[in-house]
């Protein structure tokens, strides 16, 4: 074959092509992810990575360091600290592709399994924000990438890398912990618990631990915070989901227009005559499902594990095709998916201005039409965005007013770490001392060395504090119009001459949820 040949053979083959399709979400989350402001979570995380530790109260160790890793190279810009989750999202997509061609799929399997990862809701958030999510999905995708090819295979040294890839997602999210003991229910009762027989599960298992032992022995030596974090968080900040509610969210995390195709592939999983060796990914996910279903969890908590039944469904889908020589089927189904991922990818990339976005969305999502009058119909995803620079001006404002004497001594606290986070990112730009907080991680980093003489904090109910200090006084109050209902109409509190030293109350103030 002449060079010329083997180089266009090699730039229109199937891992070309899936490389292509990855390299256009990451164009696409690049040019969109400058949009709108930077979300809580990752100034909670960037807050986090300036603390370096092997856990925090809600998060293993993995992502704080990687968000410490990015600003210390690349700043702080939108631009910078999205660019990471840009990356990771894409490289999901191409993982997804793969998964369709180890489970035999041709170029339309894996072009339309890789697009269908991309335009989902859940996933297109997932690449547009530095969370632990972005990194949850691609773990979990690589993860059954490698238990597809055990399954398919039947190679035993990828035991190993799976037991690495699960070490990792653990100490990145606990929650893929349910993956992999989904993936060992879906052995034993399966015929192909004969892999249970030979020692690399095993060895894979002990890999994983291995790797996740620094995390489980800090929350050792803490007290095992992560669970009363869980415990208090159930009650005050994440109300349980509905079982008509979970499966509602499995349709929106997706696409409405993939539900036949995983379910198709669910079923392929269950039942289908030449997928008997695959059994255990869908009995893995009907554990899943049940579990979280039980336990109503939130619907984006199974997005992750749908590469393999979206890839089992697209080749179910290309074989049907390919029977009945249906040659305009394959552009045409891309075509429309690509098209209903672009009506509802506004309500993940913020590519919309705020007020369009607000009469756009509702169209989409019928739940924010039931909201009050008095509530943003913001979607959930980007409430988070807005507002975080103009709540610290204000604050720098009630700082800069007061008399010489009490900005020496002064403390700001933020009620939530989002608060608190925010104000120890945007602080040097207003010159403002760092902040404290008793919500989740920031209470392990303690009062710092403030006394509690001049206390301002920021979102701190009146009758949480009074009688803690001698007076106390209302500065300010903080409004805006696309924030989580929680965070507007915020108080800002100056409190002096607190009745007991600083470090004394501590203790008492921790709040985990």
């Amino acid at each position: 074959m002449p060079k010329e040949t083997q180089a266009r053979h090699r730039l229109l083959s199937d891992t070309a092509i899936l490389i292509y399709i990855a390299l256009a979400r990451l164009v696409v989350h690049l040019l969109t992810n400058g949009g709108y402001g930077i979300a809580r979570d990752e100034l909670y995380y960037i807050a986090c990575g300036n603390h370096l530790d092997w856990g925090y109260v809600d998060h293993p160790p993995l992502t704080p360091l990687l968000a410490r890793l990015v600003t210390s190279v690349a700043g702080t810009s939108l631009a910078a600290v999205r660019f990471l989750p840009a990356v990771v999202a894409a490289a999901t997509t191409f993982v997804a592709g793969r998964i369709a061609r180890e489970l035999g799929g041709k170029l339309f399997a894996q072009v339309l399994t890789a697009l269908a990862v991309t335009v989902g809701y859940s996933s297109l958030l997932f690449g547009t924000v530095l969370t632990t999510n972005v990194f949850d999905q691609f773990f979990w995708a690589v993860a059954l990438y490698l238990f597809v090819v055990i399954l398919v295979r039947g190679s035993v040294r990828h035991w190993l890398w799976l037991g690495a890839v699960l070490g990792l997602g653990l100490m990145n999210k606990h929650t893929i912990v349910f993956l992999g003991g989904a993936l060992f229910a879906g052995l034993v009762f399966s015929d192909e618990r004969k892999h249970l027989a030979s020692r690399w599960p095993w060895y894979a298992a002990g890999m994983a631990l291995l790797i996740f032992l620094p995390n489980v022995v800090w929350q050792a030596q803490h007290g095992w915070p992560t669970l009363e974090f869980l415990e208090r968080a159930e009650i005050n900040r994440m109300p349980r989901v509905a079982p008509w509610g979970f499966f509602v969210g499995q349709v929106f995390s997706l696409h409405l227009l993939l539900v036949p195709v995983w379910l198709i592939g669910l079923w392929r999983s269950l039942a289908g005559k030449d997928e008997q060796k695959l059994r255990p990914i869908g009995l893995a996910y009907l554990v899943l499902f049940v579990y979280f279903l039980l336990s109503r969890a939130k619907g984006y908590y199974l997005v992750p594990f749908y590469p393999p039944l979206l890839a089992l469904g697209w080749v179910a889908i290309e074989h049907w095709m390919a029977a009945r020589e249906l040659r305009w089927a394959p552009a045409t189904a891309a075509a429309v998916l690509l098209a209903g991922g672009i009506v509802t990818a506004p309500l993940a990339l913020p590519v919309l201005e705020p007020e369009m976005l607000i009469r756009y969305a509702p169209a989409i999502d019928r739940s924010l039409q039931d909201r009050a009058p008095s509530e943003t119909k913001m979607p959930d995803a980007f409430q988070d965005m807005f507002g975080w620079e103009e709540m610290v001006a204000a604050v720098a404002e009630v700082y800069h007013a007061l008399p010489p004497e009490e900005r020496a001594v002064a403390s700001i606290s933020g009620n939530n770490y989002g608060q608190a986070a925010a104000i120890d990112f945007f602080g040097p730009k207003y010159d403002l001392p760092k902040s404290i907080s008793s919500h989740n991680s920031y209470w392990y980093w303690g009062p710092r060395d403030y006394t509690g003489e001049v206390f301002i904090t920021v979102g701190v109910r009146l009758e949480a504090l009074q009688g803690a200090f001698e007076s106390v006084e209302l500065a300010a109050v903080i409004e805006h119009p696309y924030v989580i209902w929680y965070e507007t109409d915020q108080p800002v509190y100056v409190w002096r001459h607190m009745v007991m030293p600083l470090s004394d109350l501590w203790p008492r103030m921790r709040l985990f949820y």
